[in-house]
């Protein structure tokens, strides 16, 4: 199996697991969430087979609780280690700081 087919197994199984764990968490018995889960994966599988997907990050729901934390958390010093505990890109943490100090400086001058 090359490495490329072992990362699409790999994604499918989690896949199965997290459809799963919903499903159950959901209320249906763990065995029919197991099987809807499979059929899920595999209609998956066939309707994507064959291209590259790039699966972004669903940043607009994370967002203002990324936000919250990284501006409470900056101590002056640490964009890296924000970026790193986040999971964001060191340019997203200078974005939000950035965004943070401009709505403070409109708050302080009265406009909002």
């Amino acid at each position: 199996m090359s490495k490329m087919d072992a990362q699409r197994s790999e994604f499918l199984e989690d896949l199965t697991l997290h459809i799963t764990k919903e499903l159950t968490e959901a209320g249906i018995n763990p065995a029919k969430a197991k099987q809807q889960a499979l059929v899920s994966a595999d209609a998956f599988a066939k309707r994507w087979q064959g291209l590259h997907l790039y699966v972004p990050k669903n940043i607009k729901k994370a967002s203002q609780d990324i936000r919250e934390k990284v501006t409470s958390e900056f101590t002056g010093n640490n964009h890296g280690q924000l970026a790193i505990r986040h999971n964001v890109h060191i340019r997203t943490i200078y974005k939000i700081l950035k965004k943070q100090e401009k709505d403070n400086d409109n708050k302080s001058n009265g406009r909002v």
